[in-house]
């Protein structure tokens, strides 16, 4: 079996994002980029339970490129388009209730906590669009614009990093978020000028809440 260690550390990811209920049913996928390649997980399974054998291998157009049994997540676009546009070298994708909750009442997500600076301040919303469909796609691309995180309307989540850890690091930053706002709405928030001074700041400092940082 190729790409151990790809396998390895999708497997670790979706199990992470199960233990820390950030999916629900066979909701949430996750993909980790090996050159042309991607490594993801399949369609329909439980992120609790999948396995390294279960993975699928596509290329940067879908094709898959390794014989399984399983199909591609339906959110395959996603995480093609991602890669496509921005540095990523993985992607994750889930449902977390904060998350949702918020992505349904606002089109942004404010920055009510300095570490929103970490993934660019303000996250954006797309709007809705059926799973799968490249309306969908489209959208969360132009959400994600300088930004490392999407909400995804009456959906879930988007993040990608260097290395699957930080991506999942910035969704779960993301619903951390989302929950301080949904318990303060119309709370204090930081402007523009105190993000920049953030983001400066970690930058003297070398400091990052993530594992590693894009």
């Amino acid at each position: 079996m190729r790409f151990v260690d790809e396998r390895a550390a999708v497997v670790a990811a979706a199990h992470r994002l199960a233990a820390r209920g950030l999916t629900h049913g066979t909701g949430g996928n996750a993909s980790v980029r090996a050159g042309d390649l991607v490594v993801l997980t399949p369609s329909g399974c439980y992120l609790d339970t999948v396995t390294a054998e279960d993975l699928v291998v596509v290329d940067l157009d879908g094709t898959v490129a390794e014989e399984t049994e399983q199909v591609p997540t339906s959110e395959l676009r996603i995480h093609l388009d991602v890669y496509r546009t921005t540095t990523a070298r993985a992607v994750v994708h889930a449902h977390p209730i904060a998350s949702i909750a918020v992505s349904n009442t606002n089109d942004e997500l404010p920055v009510v906590h300095y570490t929103a600076a970490m993934i660019g301040g303000t996250v954006r919303v797309a709007p809705y669009a059926v799973f799968g469909s490249q309306e969908l796609s489209d959208s969360v691309a132009a959400a994600l614009r300088d930004r490392t995180v999407a909400l995804m309307r009456n959906h879930g989540s988007v993040a990608y990093g260097d290395d699957i850890e930080s991506a999942c690091d910035r969704i779960e930053l993301v619903d951390w978020l989302a929950q301080i706002h949904l318990q303060a709405p119309g709370g204090s928030v930081l402007d523009d000028a105190q993000v920049g001074d953030v983001i400066m700041t970690a930058a003297r400092r070398h400091y990052s809440p993530f594992r590693s940082a894009t």
